[in-house]
Order: C-alpha cells, then sequence, then structure tokens
C-alpha cells in the first residue's frame, strides 16, 4: 500500500498569512487616507463665510413679539425678578435672584406636541442657566407649569418658568427651542433684560 500524501489545508500555508498581513496593511492605511483626505474639505467648508452671516442676521426679539421657531411660537409676556418664591409647599428662597418668564406657546403642528421646561434656557455673559421645574411648580398655581404639557394643533398653552441666576447678572436672553430631542435644534433669542 502506497501512503497518501496529506495536503495542509490553505490557512496553515505560510504564503496566505503573507498575503493577509498585506490586505490588512493596505486596508487600514488606505481607509485613514481617505478619511483625513475626505474630511478635512467638509471642515474648511463649514468654517467657511456662511456660519458668520448666519450669526449676523439672527435677530434677537424684544416681549411681547411673537417669534416663531419651526413648528412653536413663543410669546414672552411678562419678566421679573424675586428672592422668594412662596405657596402653599412652603418657601423656596435664593442667594441670587429668581427670573420668572411668563410665556406663551403655540403648536403651529398639524399633530399635538410636547412642551417642556428643557426647551428654555436663559443666556447672560456666556453663561447658560436652566429652567428648574420644582420652582415651576410653585409660580403656576396649581400647575407644573410646561413639564411635559401636550399641546394639540392650533392651541396656545400659557405658563411660567423659573430659572436661578445670580444676583448680579444684570442683562439676560431667553433662549427657545423648536421642540423636545430629534425635533429640537433650532433656537431664537429674545431679550428680557
Amino acid at each position: 500500500m502506497a501512503k497518501e500524501k496529506v495536503k495542509k489545508p490553505f490557512y496553515k500555508k505560510f504564503w496566505f498569512w503573507v498575503l493577509a498581513v498585506i490586505v490588512i496593511a493596505v486596508a487600514a492605511n488606505g481607509g485613514e487616507e481617505s478619511k483625513e483626505t475626505a474630511a478635512q474639505p467638509a471642515k474648511v467648508e463649514k468654517a467657511a463665510e456662511p456660519a458668520k452671516t448666519e450669526k449676523a442676521a439672527k435677530k434677537v426679539f424684544g416681549l411681547n413679539e411673537a417669534v416663531t421657531v419651526d413648528k412653536f411660537t413663543y410669546t414672552v409676556k411678562s419678566v421679573n425678578e424675586t428672592n422668594k418664591l412662596s405657596n402653599v409647599l412652603g418657601d423656596k428662597t435664593t442667594s441670587g435672584k429668581f427670573v420668572i418668564v411668563e410665556v406663551d406657546v403655540k403648536n403651529g403642528d398639524k399633530k399635538a406636541r410636547l412642551v417642556d421646561g428643557e426647551m428654555f434656557r436663559i443666556k447672560a455673559g456666556g453663561n447658560e442657566y436652566e429652567a428648574n421645574i420644582e420652582y415651576d411648580m410653585y409660580v403656576n398655581e396649581g400647575d407644573i407649569g410646561f413639564f411635559l404639557k401636550e399641546i394639540n394643533p392650533g392651541i396656545s398653552k400659557a405658563g411660567k418658568v423659573v430659572f436661578e441666576l445670580p444676583a448680579d447678572v444684570a442683562s439676560y436672553d431667553l433662549e427657545v427651542s423648536s421642540g423636545l430631542g430629534w425635533s429640537g435644534g433650532k433656537y431664537e433669542m429674545i431679550k428680557l433684560k
């Protein structure tokens, strides 16, 4: 009987591994170079003049002006400052000041949309201040303000939003958003003080 010669599988042969290493090295280098060359022009285009002109053209609105951001229209009715909030829950005080913004929000969409205190920010001196949902309960008389409030199409809801700022902040603006989550991303500014 003659001995049969057993062949090695191809993946155990030397030439296969050399070829595999070359292919991986080329793919790794080729992928990085194409990412760099593709990404560089995109960054240059984004940093070009259109971004500057967009900021320069952005209007800052005032009190009692209707401000439309995508499907929502905001109208700030009043702005008040205090260092103490009171209701049946008790008193809240601050070493700074509470800024109470009374705002009307109208839904211009064809379906119900959620409004929340997260859609409001005060900007002052390079700082950003968030609304405080707990404090909203103190000023909205038995209501929770804009906490996940659903507004049907064509309907307006009024409420108050409370911010806590340092006492020495003299001027500030309210930033309003086009919505929560994925529907957000567009903003307008309203001069409060």
